[in-house]
């Protein structure tokens, strides 16, 4: 995608599907709303209709598409074959890349915004912290391989029964690629 084409608007869904963090909801007016949350009221017909906006903590980071990331964690990961690794289990995985509760708090990206690499530290605090949205499954247990990886810290392995067969070959061909034995663009299909 060139820097100067902005991207399209996905048409056909309704304002909720491109605006996950929004939800219209009706409660009670009086009802505890979590502290980081903006709320809107709407009186319609002796209805109320509370708009709710989760503000995350972290950078405000708009959405971005999950191109632009994977360009980004690719070029960074350039020489090294654990970043190479990660990369591709994050992006073919592609949760991360598309996640914005993510990839806003755990990338570290470069000033000119062409290279991104993950703060491994911070991956593994979101992931295991208490209230987390993760439960033990394939998405948590993909982010603590990939940061095991890097930190060296414990990895899941007894939870590799959680992960199915297409992401099982995708963190076996990230392990292959982190031996250096498989080259990243040979994995990702380029064979020249």
């Amino acid at each position: 995608m060139s820097a100067n084409r902005r991207p399209t608007r996905r048409r056909n869904k309704p304002a909720t599907a491109r605006r996950p963090d929004k939800v219209a909801v009706d409660v009670d007016v009086d009802a505890n709303v979590d502290a980081n949350a903006n709320v809107d009221v709407e009186h319609d017909n002796g209805a109320t209709a509370v708009q709710v906006e989760h503000r995350h903590d972290g950078a405000s980071v708009p959405a971005m598409s999950s191109e632009v990331i994977e360009a980004a964690l690719y070029r960074a990961a350039e020489g090294n074959y654990a970043a190479q690794a990660t990369a591709y289990i994050l992006t073919e995985e592609g949760s991360f890349v598309r996640r914005p509760d993510l990839y806003a708090v755990c990338l570290d990206w470069s000033d000119d915004g062409r290279f991104a690499s993950v703060q491994w530290h911070t991956l593994r605090e979101v992931v295991t912290g208490t209230n987390a949205p993760y439960p033990d499954g394939s998405l948590r247990t993909m982010l603590l391989l990939c940061c095991s990886l890097h930190d060296d810290g414990p990895a899941p392995l007894s939870q590799l029964s959680l992960l199915d067969t297409t992401n099982a070959r995708i963190v076996s061909r990230g392990i292959h690629i982190a031996t250096g034995r498989l080259p990243l663009r040979e994995a990702l299909g380029n064979t020249r």
